[in-house]
This record gives C-alpha cells, sequence and structure tokens, in this order.
C-alpha cells in the first residue's frame, strides 16, 4: 500500500476529505522532522552529561600524601638506667616519663635493690641517669661517719663537698670547669643532695671515668 493510498485512508476515518492529500504528507513530514530533532537533541544532551561527570572527577585535588599534624609524633627524651635493675642500659621514653617508667622499661627491680631510695614520681629529663642503688649502698650512706670522719655537711680535709661547694669550690676538682660545676649545682637544685659520691654520674657530662679520676677530691 503506497503512502498516498495510506493518507486518504487516515483522510477518510479523520472525515478530511476537504484536505488534500499533499498537505497531510506535508504534516506527517513536519511530525517525523520534529520526533527526529528532538531525538537528537536528548543524545546530545545525554553524551554532553556523561563528558561533564567525567571532567569533574579529573579535576577532584590528589591527597597531598602529607601526615597530619597531630600525627606526627612528639619528642622523646634519653634516660640512662644503672644500678639495680634487670637490665641496665639507655632507654628512650615519651617526655613526660617518669622514674617509674624508666625502672619499668629496664625490667624492674632486682632483689638486691632498695626501692626506697628514689623518688619513683619524679619527672624526668632528656640526658638523666637513674641509678638504683642496693640495700647495702644505701644502708652505707646512711650510716653515721666514722669517728674522725667529716660529719655531714662538712668537708673532709683535702676533700670537696660536692652537697655544699659553690661554684668556684668546685672548679678546685680536677676535670671539673664553670660549666660542669653549674650542672653540678643544678643537679642539686632540681635533685636534693648527693647521698654518695657515686650519685655524681647522674650530672650530665660526668661519668664513671670522671668519677673514677676525681673520687679522693670529693666527699659528701
Amino acid at each position: 500500500m503506497g503512502f498516498q493510498d495510506y493518507s486518504h485512508r487516515a483522510a477518510a476515518r479523520l472525515h478530511l476529505g476537504q484536505v488534500k492529500p499533499h498537505a497531510l504528507a506535508g504534516c506527517a513530514l513536519i511530525c517525523l522532522a520534529v520526533v527526529a530533532a528532538l531525538l537528537l537533541g536528548a543524545q546530545q544532551l545525554g553524551e554532553q552529561g556523561s563528558f561533564q561527570v567525567i571532567e569533574a572527577a579529573e579535576e577532584a585535588p590528589a591527597a597531598t600524601g602529607e601526615p597530619d599534624a597531630a600525627s606526627e609524633a612528639q619528642p622523646s627524651l634519653f634516660v640512662h638506667v644503672t644500678g639495680c635493675v634487670a637490665h641496665p642500659g639507655l632507654y628512650e621514653l615519651a617526655p613526660d616519663a617518669r622514674t617509674a617508667d624508666a625502672i619499668a622499661v629496664a625490667g624492674g627491680f632486682t632483689a638486691e635493690a632498695d626501692e626506697g631510695s628514689l623518688n619513683l614520681a619524679q619527672v624526668l629529663s632528656d640526658g638523666e641517669q637513674v641509678r638504683v642503688p642496693s640495700r647495702e649502698e644505701a644502708a652505707a650512706d646512711a650510716a653515721p661517719p666514722a669517728e674522725g670522719a667529716a660529719s655531714a655537711g662538712e668537708t673532709a680535709p683535702g676533700k670537696v663537698n660536692i652537697n655544699t661547694a659553690d661554684a668556684a669550690q668546685l672548679q678546685t676538682i680536677s676535670g671539673i670547669g664553670a660549666a660542669k660545676a653549674q650542672k653540678i649545682i643544678s643537679y642539686r637544685e632540681a635533685n636534693g643532695r648527693f647521698k654518695s659520691i657515686e650519685d655524681i654520674v647522674g650530672v650530665s657530662g660526668i661519668g664513671e671515668k670522671t668519677l673514677a679520676s676525681i673520687r679522693d677530691q670529693i666527699c659528701v
């Protein structure tokens, strides 16, 4: 059936006998053109929408990879633990660590340790030495001086009392200059009196070798 026959039948059904077949054919072509234009526009709009989504994804900022300031590790401190502990040595602790933390990380007290001789609540500082004395050492430190020996607070003949000496007197000790003399005074002010001459190794810059060389020149 041709297009003209279809047009005649459609006109007869719609009572469009007065309308010319060529006019009906023109209207049909116009409708087809409008539908085709709408379909093409919808397709282009869909393609444009897809492009915009991809473009937005490409422009998303990449992660910088920089660490969060809150996650940065706090500075730590190093403490030398000696004496009657299970594992003497150098340990890295948190910046707010106390003497109890140093003892714990070194394995705890040994059976010979005099646990009451230390202030476990004392806050530690970087480079500090924590020495745990034995009960025998603590008892010897607490014992009264022998007859003829210098009593507490007194200077033995020819020796410098590291508990009472000022900076000038401390500098008379071999190997102790102005800087170390001041460190001894600062340590004394922060920790109290030296209980024994061995405690001087707790002062920064004074180790076992220094103690061995000055042992006969100092007293407490």
